[in-house]
């Protein structure tokens, strides 16, 4: 009996134990994902983080797989946002390791993603390449979203940073925001949020790069509801600004931005790169608007910041810039001064830019006297140009390999290479057959450049005379699709006051005075609005003579409508259709004003056309958060979505059906869908419908 009950202290001690053990972990564990829902960047709250991790790896046991991870992944995101990217690797290897051990396949994702990034930034590419490998192997089976966008955006910074698939990195990044786009719809957490914004900044990122800044600034715009979450995230955002619109040459939008960014980073003691790089974008922006003392300002103000950084990359840029400044002041010695002193750094960081660099020292050189120099500086030009080409080509080939890999395009990039190859044999039998004699020489270069002269321009008049001829067939096309309009348009009003001028000649006495007179004034009312129309569809076909160009804004319906069912009265009295129109006040839509007119004045008058005689039109208009949706319905023969289709599809070039096929284009054009539905035997509805954002 007392074993028995000394058998039972034991064990329920031990029960004991464990639950407030557990109790810990679980602490520890809210804790860390607390600081990292809260995150802010400010030093203090990492350094809590590992603290919080570290202690937490103490309290679990061998096979506590989940806290244990939960802690490696906490220490590892910590020294990670403070740049001890040693530390932080080994606790990213310790995380994916118990992951696989404890058998936590959509948990291993994560460390896999932020391993990618830690072995590019320590120079590991190998490993960089095997953490990739890995993790695109596993997408397939995840299920989890937040899981699969996180593995899509770190892939996106791996062919992004690392491989330079910027097409690859963009499908990858599209597919994170896509993923993560439900989850911020929901979600409070701050850490999440700010990790979307990161998804959308490297979208831009991206567009950047490839030079298209509208495309960068659709994408920096959707992070604007996240700025003043994370100061980090901000300044990002606001140089990502800077450096679209002076791509623009929009001066006045960019230091809109510059300000915000250096107001920002003012509120914390960091060295941000943004600060030097900003500012030599506002130096070069006034330098090409003449603004000297402007642009001088701007280089010192980064000059004094990239020496505090001291960081060799940001204070080549700098020095740089101060040649590029100098030669604009045509000051050539100052300016190959600085340019030189650019040169070790820009040839070691940033290859493209060297490139720039040489150009201009060669340019300087020669504006100097110094031919000898110029030469050494333009046969590193030329040699660097020519390398930075063969590496685009290589990189560009690859990623298409990566993307489609079959064998018609393997053969596409073996035929390059062979190319290449070729080219390259000719160019050295050219430059030895150039060193026989000086006169040779210059004979080939002479005629070197006149053929290229030639060949350049034959190729732009060739391109001005393509272009000519693509704007003629456009403008030619649109004019007869306006002409097609008003004809349309115009054509069944004009007929229905014919008809009745024509009952009125033929047969006087069939009205009575005061019918003449009702029909006189539904003629005058009839014509006038008739004439409205005419005027209108002639100024708007005027300023569509080009192209056709949408110009989306508030538009009310009711006046559309209104001015519509005026144009058609005569065709409306003519078959005694009763017109029901619900919307009685003003109700606005977003549309292209004649877009909308011609398409609801055609779905009016089929409507009317197709109505039984004595026949009813609805008018009905319904609106809720995603879209507003306008219905016209009348009684008749049912027309149906499949012979509406079975008309857009349909090749003739006559008047049937022309209607119908502007209604499709300029809905289209105007982003409003339209779709038939007939929800009784002897009626048709259609619908348009207007989305809300």
């Amino acid at each position: 009996m007392k074993f028995i009950t000394l058998f039972l202290l034991v064990s329920l001690q031990a029960f004991a134990q464990k639950a407030d053990r557990i109790g810990l972990l679980n602490e520890k564990r809210a804790s860390c994902e607390r600081i990292i829902a809260e995150f802010s960047g400010k030093p203090e709250s990492l350094d809590l983080l590992i603290k919080e991790g570290r202690e937490g790896l103490k309290i679990a046991n061998e096979k506590d797989y989940e806290y244990i991870y939960a802690f490696h992944q906490a220490m590892g995101t910590g020294y990670y946002y403070k740049q001890d990217f040693k530390s932080a690797k080994e606790h990213f290897e310790q995380s994916y390791a118990v992951a696989v051990t404890g058998k936590m396949i959509d948990k291993s994702l994560k460390p896999l993603g932020n391993l990618i990034s830690i072995n590019y930034y320590m120079g590991l590419s190998k490993d960089a390449d095997g953490a990739a490998e890995k993790l695109k192997h596993s997408l397939p089976d995840i299920i989890d979203p937040k899981i699969k966008a996180d593995a899509y955006f770190n892939l996106g910074m791996y062919n992004q940073q690392q491989k330079f698939y910027y097409g690859t990195a963009l499908e990858n990044f599209l597919k994170s925001i896509e993923l993560y786009r439900p989850i911020i719809d929901t979600t409070k957490i701050v850490k999440l949020k700010t990790d979307y914004a990161a998804r959308l900044m490297m979208v831009a990122e991206v567009y950047l790069q490839l030079k298209q800044p509208q495309k960068a600034l659709q994408y920096l715009n959707e992070t604007k509801p996240f700025l003043g979450l994370a100061l980090i995230m901000d300044i990002s955002i606001y140089g990502k600004y800077v450096r679209s619109y002076a791509l623009l040459k929009n001066k006045e939008e960019a230091l809109k931005y510059y300000n915000l960014l250096h107001e920002t980073a003012a509120k914390t003691n960091g060295n941000w790169s943004e600060l030097v790089s900003s500012s030599l974008i506002m130096s070069t922006l006034s330098l090409e608007g003449k603004e000297y003392l402007q642009a001088k300002f701007y280089l010192d103000k980064a000059d004094i910041q990239a020496r505090k950084d001291n960081k060799e990359i940001m204070t080549s840029s700098v020095n740089l810039s101060y040649g590029d400044y100098y030669k604009s002041l045509k000051d050539y010695k100052n300016a190959a001064k600085y340019y030189k002193i650019s040169e070790p750094g820009s040839a070691l960081y940033n290859k493209e830019q060297y490139l720039e660099l040489l150009k201009s020292l060669t340019a300087v050189e020669i504006m100097s006297g110094d031919p000898k120099d110029a030469g050494a500086y333009f046969d590193k030009y030329i040699s660097l140009s020519d390398s930075l080409t063969n590496q685009k080509i290589s990189l560009n080939l690859a990623e298409m390999e990566a993307m489609f890999q079959n064998k018609n395009k393997q053969l596409q990039i073996d035929a390059q290479n062979v190319e290449l190859t070729y080219a390259k044999k000719q160019s050295f039998w050219l430059i030895g057959g150039i060193l026989l004699t000086l006169l040779v020489v210059t004979l080939l270069i002479v005629i070197y450049r006149n053929k290229k002269r030639t060949a350049d321009l034959l190729h732009e008049q060739n391109r001005k005379l393509t272009q000519l001829n693509n704007d003629l067939e456009e403008a030619n096309q649109t004019k007869a699709k306006l002409f097609g309009i008003i004809s349309h348009d115009l054509r069944s009003p004009i007929n229905q006051v014919y008809q009745f001028l024509k009952l009125q000649q033929l047969n006087p006495n069939l009205l009575n005075e005061n019918q003449k007179i009702e029909l006189g004034n539904k003629i005058q009312t009839a014509t006038g609005s008739l004439l409205e129309t005419m005027e209108e569809l002639l100024l708007w076909s005027k300023s569509q003579m080009n192209q056709f160009k949408t110009d989306i804004r508030p538009v009310d319906l009711k006046v559309v409508l209104d001015q519509s069912l005026q144009l058609l009265e005569l065709n409306i009295d003519a078959k005694k259709v009763k017109i029901q129109n619900e919307i009685l006040q003003s109700t606005f839509v977003k549309a292209d004003l004649y877009y909308l007119q011609t398409v609801v004045r055609n779905l009016l008058q089929n409507a009317i056309k197709a109505s039984w005689i004595e026949g009813v039109v609805d008018i009905e208009y319904v609106e809720n958060k995603q879209e507003t949706t306008l219905s016209i319905r009348n009684s008749g023969a049912p027309f149906t979505q499949e012979q509406y289709e079975q008309i857009l599809a349909s090749t003739e070039n006559g008047l049937s059906g022309m209607g119908l096929k502007l209604v499709d284009e300029l809905s289209r054009k105007t982003g409003v869908s339209i779709n038939f539905e007939n929800k009784k035997g002897d009626s048709t509805q259609v619908n348009l419908r207007f989305s809300i954002s």
